[in-house]
């Protein structure tokens, strides 16, 4: 039988008893028990594993499950004998801080006032404990009932955590997840440094001088400064993508992507896995999506951005709507798959974040859209793989759209590349012109390398279609777009560009087409090409395009 594949699954004990699909993290328990540290964030973009890995620490130290469960049986934990001393004997909390909603104040208190309801629920066994007292039941009552004013709520989870030590005699381990999502989606809304006093209240409450405390595991995309959360806490180890340490705990490395074609029959769609969904690096290891992995096994191998609307960063809107002109062509240049050379800071803090316009990469690298290498004191960024190249053409037409004003940018992009795909100039013409009057600037289409590489970014979403180049040489120069089929039966199209000068006429529009029909026959740039050729000579001014094409088949 082939095992179900655990999407959206993120309960490990459901995981384990169902018999899904589970790649094995379990080491990072042996990890976390070797280091010996009191606190730990880590930091890594959604849908990597962070909240399964969490739920899998609390399969395994939960004092409430016994002890001769089989969750673990076969993994790489039961192998170590250090360990099982410390398995299931230990209080824990576990709060998931992304189910508190910030589409205002009132919303977020009331999910934290519902929130601590259910937390406490869960321990509701309390309030029979002879080590508890009548002021700590009352108070217990109080938040069940959801009666808690939400500023008495900032030291619920360090008062329970020391109920909880009294009535165990053990001390307790805390499991946040996704702490930073209230801060990243409510950044810039006036009620934000309401929530990061919360957050900096509670985190000191918990992980300061907290004697109730074993350890404490926390898990989020960012890491909010020290300064502006975690003020006061000087026990806290951080990992993030950059660390080696805990590289393979997140994501998916190769050998377990091959494993997991093999096993549901697919071993030859292990290259294809590893064009779409590869090309992370966390610290010294290689990894893909793996949310992406399991949607791709789970749809019939077919490639696609299954991570798309998945993450929910709404920061990153926020800072490219204050980016400007340099940053718009250096994210052109991503998107033509260029790696650009930054200083990626892995540390957010809010105060400023807003006077540096490079902070919009540091935040799309810790996010997942972007892969960065450390180099010296720099890295280099790319674009990591081909479900981001589509990811990222959406991202740029909705930047652009609201950069210029026009909200319907990603349907008229994906009008633009039918009309290519389709052989329609009459259409490509209004698509292009529709796109550059509406989003693009003047001051950007300056040059006719400004054209190319704003064509090469509406091409983005074909990414899994076609194979994009620019500059690329072939027969006797190089020609200005070649997109290469991935895909049986789809037609090579080669694009040759022409800008005529301000001075010019726009009657010269059409003459200036046909000189880009004729170049690409004079220069030879179909050389070896077979099956169906599309050619397009566009010619440019401004805001205004003249197509003209050919169909050839060899």
């Amino acid at each position: 039988m082939i095992r179900a594949l655990p999407i959206g699954v993120q309960d490990f004990k459901e995981v384990r008893d169902s018999d899904y699909l589970y790649v094995d993290k379990s080491d990072m328990i042996s990890q976390i028990l070797s280091e010996g540290a009191k606190v730990y964030l880590y930091t890594r973009p959604r849908r990597f594993g962070k909240s399964l890995n969490l739920s899998m620490l609390d399969a395994f130290f939960n004092i409430k499950y016994p002890k001769d469960n089989r969750w673990f049986d076969g993994l790489k934990v039961s192998e170590c004998n250090e360990c099982q001393e410390h398995k299931n004997a230990y209080p824990i909390i576990y709060f998931d801080f992304k189910e508190l909603g910030v589409a205002n104040i009132d919303t977020f208190n009331s999910d934290l006032v519902d929130g601590m309801s259910d937390l406490y629920r869960t321990h509701k066994y309390l309030l029979d404990s002879d080590s508890i007292d009548e002021v700590d039941r009352s108070y217990f009552m109080d938040v069940i009932s959801r009666r808690m004013n939400p500023i008495k709520l900032r030291k619920s989870i360090s008062t329970l955590s020391r109920m909880l030590y009294e009535h165990h005699g053990k001390k307790v381990i805390v499991l946040f997840d996704e702490y930073d999502s209230p801060l990243l989606n409510a950044y810039s809304k006036e009620f934000h440094k309401d929530i990061i006093q919360f957050m900096r209240d509670i985190m000191t409450s918990v992980f300061k001088g907290n004697e109730s405390l074993m350890f404490g595991i926390i898990t989020g995309v960012t890491q909010i400064a020290k300064e502006s959360i975690f003020s006061g806490i000087n026990n806290l180890k951080v990992n993030n993508i950059f660390s080696s340490k805990f590289d393979e705990m997140f994501g998916f490395t190769n050998d377990e992507v091959k494993s997991i074609c093999e096993e549901y029959g697919r071993p030859d769609k292990y290259e294809e896995a590893k064009e779409w969904y590869d090309g992370y690096r966390f610290g010294d290891t290689e990894v893909y999506n793996p949310w992406s992995v399991l949607n791709y096994v789970d749809e019939g191998f077919r490639p696609q951005a299954y991570w798309a609307g998945t993450s929910g960063n709404s920061i990153i809107d926020t800072l490219l709507n204050y980016s400007d002109e340099k940053v718009f062509e250096e994210l052109l240049k991503l998107s033509q798959g260029e790696t650009i050379e930054k200083t990626v800071d892995p540390t957010i803090t809010f105060e400023d974040i807003n006077g540096n316009p490079n902070n919009v990469y540091s935040i799309m690298v810790m996010s997942g859209y972007l892969n960065a290498v450390p180099i010296g004191r720099r890295h280099h960024i790319s674009l990591p793989n081909g479900e981001m190249y589509q990811v990222f053409g959406d991202l740029l037409a909705k930047y652009v759209s609201r950069r210029y004003g026009d909200n319907d940018t990603i349907s008229k992009v994906r009008r633009f590349s039918d009309a290519i795909v389709d052989n329609d100039p009459e259409e490509l013409e209004k698509a292009l012109y529709d796109l550059f009057a509406s989003t693009l600037s003047t001051k950007i289409l300056d040059h006719e390398h400004a054209y190319q590489s704003a064509m090469a970014m509406l091409l983005m979403n074909l990414h899994g279609k076609y194979r994009v180049r620019l500059e690329f040489e072939n027969g006797k120069g190089f020609m200005d777009i070649i997109m290469e089929p991935k895909v049986p039966l789809l037609p090579n199209i080669v694009i040759e560009l022409k800008r005529l000068k301000s001075e010019e006429s726009v009657d010269r529009l059409i003459p200036e087409a046909k000189i880009a029909l004729e170049q690409i026959h004079d220069r030879d740039y179909i050389f070896g090409m077979k099956g169906r050729i599309f050619l397009y000579g566009i010619a440019f001014k401004g805001m205004e395009a003249k197509v003209l094409s050919e169909t050839l088949s060899r």
